[in-house]
């Protein structure tokens, strides 16, 4: 009896540990970046009736992550910001809201989202046992369970988890159809693949998905009893009728709003309120005729034509080892796969794909289910624009959960399972060590949390460390502090009454705290220019793994001399990547100003750059004879002790970083 109870028992107890760990890993959070905008959205259509400030998104999401508003008695959004609904204008409007999501709605709008998880952990659950037999199950819903990209998704109130969700949901309930073709499997394909459009436009892959799979389905002799006639009428109707439920569900979602207008009425109505859809509505109306009205919401196409633009060519900032740009980068996603989950995951879902390949003759069909949705959504995301962090690509995770239980379909000796039980109990440890900074997670591939961000920063510095940062301040009656906010932490700084000014353009000894986004993906000059300084050494402290603190000790420094010329010069071409030509510039300054501590440091480390160490360690030196309490220089003084084979001398600086 405890037997066949026991995969039920182990999914149930997966998924609760999935909640229960996601939602206090964000009970003392702020708002992320999009976590507010969503909210804001979701609000503005359940008060209103009207989805307009759902430009940018599908509704689906934010509707649910917003549905406690309906049990809640909270101002309406209309009265807070009157004039940013009238305008269409999602910012402005989560401004004049953000009190009240901050002090009423974020917590209840998360633990909503995670009813979401609950449902993917189900459909796991569903497909392994389908797939895999009850006894293989646990593998794919121990490693959900234990996967930091989906724990730190999860609560927010994001589109993203929505997607991933629907999209699989959509996927098994195709499979299910093609292999039982009936009304309510059905009914259950159309319905899944509605919400996936109603949640993100990333479902749009879906129709390329359905007719792939559905189109090899037509080989299958074992799928319908009948001639190839029938099995591709079936086919073709199914086809069709997730077509016609998806169209009306998507106008259900919006309240039919800018339903069935021609291009000349998307011209006209961007003439008002959605003047930022203008060029939009004069691309649809040279492609669709002038005369046939289109039978999809007016915001919802303008949003997908918008989402074109952007992954074929406009992207969105990003930072991606050491370069700042708008996304383009092939590797983008494989790296990220490889360094964002953890090692023993990656193991177990290598195994289960290479057993699963190896099964391809014998059992292709359920293969190229699991397969063909995470290549497919790589191929798209690798080749276009939109690389803004791991969530992008969190449609192909469960898929390849899946595709990791094939790992058990190996001949399992006693010791094999061990070797299994123990890749997933580490895969547990890794995660729960990063505890509740999940967005933060990097393997050691990737350098860790404390050094990960050096490969990728956009979409794991959410913004998520602004509450902390306010609690850290007001621990130290700290009330005013030099800040490079990240998303709202402007806004949550000043509700906890502590004063923000700019970053000072060198190192003057005070109090600075940046998002680790700011400082890597700048693209105003005068602001890269003040943030170089920091760029050059390790923060003393660090919040969240995403907030740097500089200057926290209150170490004693000498002010920088007047005269910085040649120093700024020298600076721009090491930061440039030219510390060869930066070295006799150095030299040249510290000709006319010899007491500036930072130009002996910034010597000493082009020096270093340059294979120099000798030289660089009298550098360094005269560097802390200048000023004892940078200890940064005791850091460098190692690694060239090392390179120079004198690790007793190496080893003196390192226990000089944690003298007082």
């Amino acid at each position: 009896m405890w037997r066949t109870r026991f995969p039920l028992v182990f999914a149930v107890a997966c998924i609760l540990f999935f909640v229960v760990t996601a939602a206090l890993s964000v009970y003392h959070t702020s708002s992320t970046w999009d976590d507010a905008p969503h909210i804001t959205g979701g609000v503005s259509q359940w008060q209103t009736g009207e989805p307009r400030l759902n430009a940018d998104h599908p509704p689906l999401a934010r509707l649910w992550g917003a549905l406690p508003v309906l049990f809640m008695d909270v101002p309406p959004l209309t009265q807070l910001g009157p004039g940013s609904w009238e305008r269409a204008d999602l910012t402005g409007a989560t401004g004049d809201y953000f009190g009240v999501i901050e002090d009423r709605l974020l917590w209840p709008s998360r633990l909503a989202m995670l009813i979401i998880s609950v449902l993917l952990g189900c459909l796991l659950y569903a497909w392994g046992v389908a797939l895999h037999g009850r006894e293989r199950v646990w593998l794919p819903l121990a490693l959900y369970a234990f996967c930091p990209p989906l724990l730190a998704n999860a609560p927010l109130v994001t589109t993203d988890l929505a997607a991933t969700t629907f999209i699989f949901a959509a996927v098994f309930s195709w499979w299910r159809y093609l292999n039982e073709p009936s009304k309510k499997n059905l009914a259950w394909v159309c319905l899944s693949v509605t919400a996936a459009f109603a949640s993100k436009h990333t479902a749009m892959l879906l129709v390329p998905l359905l007719l792939l799979l559905g189109s090899i389905s037509l080989g299958r002799v074992t799928v319908i009893h009948d001639d190839f006639g029938r099995r591709l009428r079936i086919v073709g109707f199914a086809l069709l009728a997730i077509g016609v439920t998806t169209v009306v569900g998507l106008n259900i979602i919006y309240f039919f709003d800018g339903f069935f207008l021609t291009p000349l009425e998307y011209l006209e109505r961007s003439s008002g309120a959605f003047t930022a859809f203008h060029g939009k509505a004069e691309v649809l109306s040279r492609f669709w005729p002038s005369w046939l009205p289109v039978p999809l919401p007016y915001i919802y196409v303008c949003g997908v034509l918008s989402l074109v633009g952007n992954v074929g060519e406009f992207g969105s900032a990003t930072y991606f080892m050491g370069q700042a740009g708008y996304g383009g980068w092939p590797n983008y996603f494989l790296m990220l796969l490889l360094i964002k989950l953890p090692i023993p995951s990656l193991i177990l879902i290598g195994l289960g794909v290479t057993r699963a390949v190896s099964r391809l003759p014998r059992d292709w069909w359920n293969v190229l289910f699991l397969m063909i949705p995470p290549i497919l959504l790589l191929l798209v995301a690798s080749n276009g624009k939109m690389q803004i962090g791991i969530r992008h690509i969190l449609p192909a995770f469960p898929f390849l959960f899946l595709l990791a239980g094939y790992a058990l379909r190996y001949p399992l000796r006693r010791w094999k399972k061990i070797a299994v039980g123990g890749l997933v109990a580490m895969s547990g440890f890794n995660t729960l060590a990063i505890y509740p900074n999940y967005l933060m997670y990097f393997n050691f591939l990737g350098g860790g949390a404390e050094q990960g961000w050096r490969i990728s920063v956009t979409g794991d510095d959410y913004g998520q460390g602004d509450a902390e940062l306010g609690r850290w301040l007001q621990k130290r009656g700290i009330k005013e502090v030099a800040f490079g906010p990240f998303g709202w932490g402007g806004v949550v700084l000043n509700r906890a009454g502590i004063a923000i000014k700019p970053i000072p353009c060198e190192d003057t000894g005070e109090l600075v705290a940046i998002h680790a986004g700011q400082l890597l993906l700048t693209y105003d000059l005068e602001k890269k220019r003040c943030y170089d300084w920091m760029l050059l050494r390790e923060p003393d402290e660090k919040i969240g793994y995403s907030i740097f603190i500089y200057n926290s000790k209150n170490r004693p420094q000498p002010k920088p001399p007047v005269n910085l010329g040649l120093f700024s010069q020298a600076l721009k071409l090491q930061l440039s990547g030219q510390p060869q030509a930066a070295i006799p510039i150095y030299q040249s300054y510290l000709q006319q100003e010899p007491n500036y501590y930072q130009a002996y440091f910034n010597l000493g480390y082009a020096l270093m750059e340059t294979n120099q160490c000798e030289a660089a360690i009298t550098e360094f030196k005269r560097t802390l004879k200048i000023w004892p309490g940078y200890k940064e220089t005791h850091i460098h003084l190692a690694k060239c002790y090392r390179v120079l084979g004198q690790p007793k001398q190496a080893q003196w600086h390192e226990q000089q970083l944690t003298k007082p």
